[in-house]
C-alpha cells in the first residue's frame, strides 16, 4: 500500500469532521499503518494535524521502520501524557510474529486469506518466546506509549500477566469470533487478578491488580474473506445474500460478549481497585476503501475504538455520515445472520479456528461444494436504516 496522496484543506476539514462526529459517539480513532512501512510517521502527524487521533497501528519494526515508530510514539507523546496513558498509544507487532519474515496484512486483506503468520505457523512461538519478543519490541523503540500486539492463540493468562508484569501494555489481536473474543477477555481478567508482590519487599506484600491499559481488536475482513470464500462455493442466490455479513454478525455478538465480560462482579471488583477495562478495537482493514468506511459505519458504539487505513478515513469523510450507535438495537439480526449461516453448514467459529492453522493461504472449503436451494426463502435481514455504503 503506497502511502495516500495529499489532502486539500477541505478535504482535510470533512475528514476532521467525520473523526469528531465518531468522537461525539464515545468511539476513539485510530489510524492504520501496518502497511505503510517508511511512511507510516507521516501518515501519523498528518492524521494527528487534520483532526485528534487516540492511537495508531503500525507494522513490525525492519531497518529504518524503527525509526518511524519511534517518531509515531513522540508525536502521540502529548496525548498519551494528558490523557494519563489511555490515548496517544502506537500497537506494534514484534518482527518475528511471521515465519519467513515477511509483514503480511493480519486480516489477510489485498491477499489470500489465511496469509498471515500465526503462533502454530511461526517457529519458537511459545508463551516464554512471546514475552522475550515483546520485551526485545520495547527496548529497541524505548517509548512509554508502545503498545505489542500478540494473536488470540498466544494471549494466555501466564502470557499475558508476565507482560503486565514487564510494564508491557498489550493488544490481543486477530479475533475473530465472539468465542475467541470470550477467551481473549476471559484471558486479560484473569491476567488482571492476580496481585503482584511489592518490588524490593522480602514479604512479598501484594499490591492492587496491575493499572496498564489493555485492548482487544477484532478482525471484521479475515473472517469475511474466509466465510464468503465458502458461500461463493455454494453458489445459490440464498449464499450470495449473505455475502459480507458475517464480519459484522460476529463483531456485534463480540460487543455483547464484552459487555456481559465486563459487567460482571469479578470484573467490578477489579475495576473498583483500580484496573483499567481493556477498550474493544475494531480493525477495519477491508480490501476496499469503501468497505472499510462501512464497516466504521457499522460498528459505531460508545466505549469502542476504531482503526481505519488513511483511504479509508478518505472514504468516510466522503461520506460524511455517522448514524449513532449500530450495534446495541443489532444483537438479534446478528444471531438471525450466524443461524443462516449455520444452515448452509458454515460456522463462524470454526471458521475462525481454521483461519489460525491454515497454511500457506489456503482456503479450507466448506464440506459440500453445491447445496440444494433451501426449503423456504432465506429473508436476511438488513441493517435498520442508515446511510450504508455500498463496497
Amino acid at each position: 500500500m503506497a502511502p495516500t496522496r495529499g489532502v486539500t484543506a477541505k478535504e482535510a476539514d470533512r475528514m476532521s469532521q467525520a473523526w469528531r462526529l465518531l468522537e461525539r459517539e464515545g468511539v476513539d480513532v485510530w489510524i492504520d499503518v501496518t502497511a505503510l512501512g517508511g511512511g507510516a510517521a507521516h501518515e501519523v502527524r498528518r492524521a494527528l494535524a487534520q483532526g485528534e487521533v487516540a492511537g495508531a497501528r503500525m507494522g513490525a519494526p525492519r531497518g529504518r521502520s524503527a525509526d518511524a515508530i519511534r517518531q509515531a510514539c513522540d508525536s502521540l507523546l502529548p496525548l498519551y501524557r494528558r490523557s494519563g496513558g489511555s490515548q496517544g498509544l502506537v500497537s506494534v507487532q514484534p518482527a518475528e510474529l511471521t515465519a519467513k519474515g515477511a509483514e503480511p496484512s493480519e486480516s489477510g486483506a489485498g491477499g489470500a486469506p489465511g496469509a498471515e503468520g500465526t503462533p502454530g505457523a511461526a517457529p519458537g512461538a511459545g508463551p516464554g518466546s512471546w514475552v522475550a519478543r515483546a520485551r526485545a519490541l520495547r527496548e529497541e523503540i524505548g517509548r512509554p506509549n508502545l503498545v505489542v500486539r500478540i494473536p488470540v492463540q498466544a494471549a494466555d493468562p501466564a502470557t499475558l500477566r508476565a507482560l503486565f508484569a514487564l510494564g508491557i501494555p498489550v493488544e490481543v489481536c486477530r479475533v475473530r469470533s465472539p468465542r475467541q473474543y470470550g477467551q481473549a477477555a476471559t484471558a486479560l481478567v484473569a491476567a488482571l487478578d492476580r496481585p503482584r508482590p511489592v518490588p524490593g519487599d522480602p514479604s512479598g506484600t501484594p499490591v492492587a491488580p496491575v493499572t496498564l491499559v489493555s485492548f482487544i481488536s477484532f478482525d471484521l475482513t479475515g473472517l469475511d474473506q474466509r466465510v464468503d470464500a465458502r458461500l461463493d462455493l455454494i453458489g445459490s442466490d440464498e449464499a450470495k445474500a449473505l455475502r459480507g455479513r458475517a464480519g459484522l454478525a460476529a463483531a456485534r455478538l463480540a460487543h455483547r460478549v464484552h459487555e456481559m465480560t465486563f459487567s460482571s462482579a469479578r470484573w467490578g471488583a477489579l475495576a473498583a481497585a483500580g484496573a483499567p477495562e481493556p477498550k474493544q478495537l475494531w480493525v477495519a482493514d477491508a480490501p476496499t476503501p469503501r468497505r472499510s468506511a462501512h464497516y466504521v459505519q457499522e460498528l459505531v458504539t460508545e466505549g469502542t475504538a476504531t482503526a481505519m487505513t488513511p483511504a479509508a478515513a478518505h472514504a468516510l469523510a466522503d461520506a460524511g455520515v455517522v448514524a449513532g450507535d449500530r450495534v446495541w438495537r443489532q444483537y438479534a439480526d446478528a444471531e438471525r445472520t450466524l443461524k443462516f449461516l449455520d444452515w448452509f453448514d458454515i460456522s463462524v467459529e470454526a471458521v475462525a479456528a481454521e483461519g489460525a492453522t491454515a497454511r500457506g493461504g489456503t482456503v479450507l472449503p466448506s464440506p459440500r461444494a453445491a447445496w440444494p436451494a433451501p426449503p423456504v426463502t432465506l429473508a436476511v435481514p438488513a441493517p435498520a436504516a442508515a446511510p450504508a455504503m455500498v463496497p
